[in-house]
């Protein structure tokens, strides 16, 4: 190519002096523009390819047109929500703090809360957020005099990864409750069983993650009769407390636009809601958000000692960009915009799925309200490539924990997106 040594790295014709064999050493001079740019062009051809070959394997959400101008407009002044505007008492219309109290109000009322009841943030997604409530609910089960030793974490084997990682962060241990056959949700009588059973071995304080929409099968956590589990083991043991929290990560902004009695804080155990908008929001990474009642804030709040306001986040510091991201996506789709882009997604897996059942020796595990699902291969003898190959997908091995059984299955989990 006109006397330039080039390489193809991913398919892609590089010239060689953009990697230098000593690219692993920090510079000691500028490197040129020309050479930033095209080794970035590089990276930004790929990432064109990945879009435009994207499989149904992986949760891949593509911004919407709407919010491209705003993340690139917002960009050059850099704006730091630090703190969380609910303690700051934030008054002007034109910041970003305030369009971020505004999105978490529109939240609320989604969700049929109260803002007198209850407030939150924006964060980077599903895993702050998990972490940010099990930091919560340990401290709130310690504030009810219940030592941290005493204080347990119970799961299930499909809840995300990020609850281990909150555990150990906050000093806790973990315990595996059996998922329900049918439904593949957390089971009802197993919980109990393995409550009272902890109970005997000590533990008096119980941290619940419940899960609206697993990952690995769109499959959800029955929270609403575990509240009311969890309020009779409370009235029948003395001493006995516990901390609710719904991770909605996957389906926080699916479910509320299909059922429309779908009302979390409507049950008094639930003390934390967690969402992600870069998973079926239409907005970039990273963008989520945590709501929480009010009256737990001063369990976690910090005071910032070089300024005269205090911080009830993990991060603290925090982009205010993607709260005005989120915002401009609510209120560019509405609830009506919404449903429609989830009811074209909802009817691509619907024949994806109708497909899948020709194939014998496959089992396709989802809820009507998700926009995922779990194919498991069931006879060993089945050939799974071409399937991995056409959509995408990648068949593991995962560990199972029902109520009758533990089983390691070949799963391969499948997303419908419409952005």
């Amino acid at each position: 190519m006109f006397g330039i040594k080039t390489f193809v790295k991913n398919n892609i014709l590089y010239p060689h002096f953009l990697f230098p064999q000593d690219n692993g050493r920090f510079p000691e001079k500028p490197v040129s523009r020309i050479r930033i740019k095209a080794r970035l062009l590089g990276i930004l051809t790929r990432l064109k390819d990945q879009k435009k070959y994207a499989g149904l394997g992986n949760l891949v959400c593509f911004p919407h047109k709407a919010v491209i101008d705003v993340w690139s407009n917002f960009l050059p002044y850099n704006p730091n929500n630090l703190g969380n505007w609910s303690i700051k008492e934030v008054k002007p219309n034109q910041e970003t703090s305030a369009i971020e109290r505004e999105l978490i109000w529109q939240m609320i009322d989604l969700y049929g809360g109260s803002k007198n009841e209850l407030e939150g943030y924006a964060t980077s997604g599903g895993t702050e957020a998990n972490i940010f409530s099990a930091w919560l609910g340990r401290n709130f089960l310690e504030s009810k005099g219940i030592k941290k030793e005493k204080i347990i974490l119970i799961k299930t084997s499909l809840t995300h990864y990020s609850i281990e990682k909150a555990a150990d962060i906050i000093g806790v241990k973990t315990f595996i409750t059996p998922l329900n056959e049918e439904n593949w949700g957390m089971d009802i009588d197993g919980l109990e069983k393995n409550i009272r059973g902890l109970q005997k071995r000590g533990y008096k304080g119980f941290l619940l993650p419940l899960t609206l929409g697993y990952t690995l099968t769109g499959t959800f956590d029955p929270f609403e009769r575990i509240s009311c589990l969890v309020r009779d083991l409370k009235k029948g043991s003395q001493g006995l407390e516990f901390f609710l929290w719904l991770d909605a990560a996957i389906n926080g902004l699916v479910e509320p636009f299909l059922n429309k009695s779908f009302r979390p804080f409507a049950y008094l155990e639930i003390q934390t809601f967690l969402t992600d908008f870069h998973k079926f929001g239409f907005a970039p990474i990273p963008a989520g958000l945590i709501l929480y009642r009010k009256e737990l804030r001063p369990l976690i709040e910090k005071p910032i000692d070089y300024l005269a306001e205090k911080d009830s986040t993990l991060l603290g510091s925090r982009s205010g960009i993607a709260p005005a991201v989120c915002w401009g996506v609510v209120n560019r789709l509405g609830k009506s915009g919404f449903k429609k882009l989830i009811l074209r997604a909802q009817r691509k897996k619907e024949a994806f799925i109708e497909g899948m059942k020709e194939i014998n020796g496959l089992k396709i595990i989802t809820d009507r309200n998700s926009l995922n699902c779990a194919l498991i291969k069931e006879d060993v003898k089945l050939n799974t490539s071409q399937i991995e190959k056409e959509y995408g997908l990648l068949f593991r091995q995962i560990y199972l924990h029902f109520t009758h059984k533990k089983t390691t299955e070949l799963i391969a989990k499948a997303f419908f997106n419409s952005c």
